[in-house]
């Protein structure tokens, strides 16, 4: 009987460990141990919202070490969506019901405003603007004065936003199954991408050339920002992404899953062309980890990943 045991046994552990011959990580490095609710991920820091109710700004390159720890309320949700400026000088946290602007050098609270049921945020290039998230609109929003400069008009929760890096176009994802492409200048609407599910993942490329989407089990697809024409769908058909982030040089882009999984695809082709399956915290147990942000570094050759088990992960593409 023992003999016919250690077989099934070897099968057993083989199958819980998903024997899975995915790329390993290069590194990993636990930042929060109880786990986080947002993250985001920029060159040389994380900004974590985590379970315990703190927004903590982390430096990540070298030796990890926490910079500032923040709450800029007493709410007891905590902090549901974070945001690094592309210049690494600025940031913003919301909870549920406020937004906090912070300077990252000495971590001075600059500015807080009360706004009701926040679902998702982005700052600017610059740390200067943000796009706020709300129950049937996102705001395009001053943060040195205050004062809403657009509002970005949808039929339900806007709940995935992205800012482009030229700060030239902001993308809305809504619950009202609705993807929308915004010049930030004049804050007319520029196109509407509609799908049959509400939306769950949106990113614009670095050089405003091409949108992302993806709706919640449903189609994943590339816009083209000069005529609104579909350029390529990617992947399966029921698939919900909760991140994704374009390389510099245009050619690739990072899918994050809700579920421990990371794909490389090929912008101009629409191909996949890599994968990759993050740690967990415990491989005996059933827990997935959602990606929350990826973060390709310089040379687009290496890049990082957060989940929300507090794991920030490197990994190497191929050549």
């Amino acid at each position: 009987m023992l003999r016919l045991i250690k077989p099934l046994l070897i099968i057993s552990i083989c199958t819980l460990v998903a024997c899975d011959q995915s790329p390993k990580p290069s590194k990993t490095i636990s930042l929060a141990q109880n786990g986080v609710f947002s993250a985001n991920l920029s060159q040389n820091y994380a900004l974590l919202g985590t379970v315990d109710g703190y927004g903590e700004l982390w430096k990540i390159k070298g030796k990890p070490s926490l910079i500032h720890k923040w709450k800029h309320t007493d709410e007891e949700s905590g902090i549901i969506a974070t945001d690094i400026s592309l210049n690494e000088e600025f940031a913003i946290t919301a909870e549920n019901n406020s937004i906090a602007w912070w300077r990252v050098e000495d971590g001075t609270l600059l500015s807080v405003w009360g706004l009701a049921n926040i679902n998702t945020i982005n700052i600017s290039p610059d740390g200067q603007f943000a796009i706020i998230g709300l129950e049937d609109k996102a705001i395009y929003l001053s943060l040195s004065s205050g004062k809403a400069l657009y509002t970005l008009s949808h039929s339900d929760k806007v709940i995935t936003t992205d800012i482009s890096n030229t700060g030239k176009y902001a993308v809305t994802g809504s619950e009202d199954h609705t993807a929308k492409l915004w010049d930030l200048i004049t804050g007319k609407l520029k196109y509407t991408w509609k799908h049959h599910n509400q939306l769950s993942t949106v990113a614009i490329s670095h050089n405003d050339k091409y949108v992302f989407t993806n709706a919640a089990l449903s189609q994943s697809q590339l816009w083209k920002v000069s005529n609104g024409q579909l350029h390529k769908k990617l992947g399966p058909s029921l698939i919900t992404y909760s991140s994704a982030e374009f390389s510099s040089n245009h050619k690739y882009l990072l899918l994050g899953h809700t579920s421990r999984r990371i794909e490389l695809w090929k912008v101009r082709s629409g191909k996949l062309k890599e994968f990759w399956r993050p740690k967990k915290m415990d491989i005996w147990r059933p827990t997935s980890a959602t990606i929350l942000s990826l973060k390709f570094n310089a040379t687009n050759k290496k890049f990082s990943s957060i989940s929300t088990n507090g794991l920030i992960q490197k990994w190497r593409a191929k050549k």
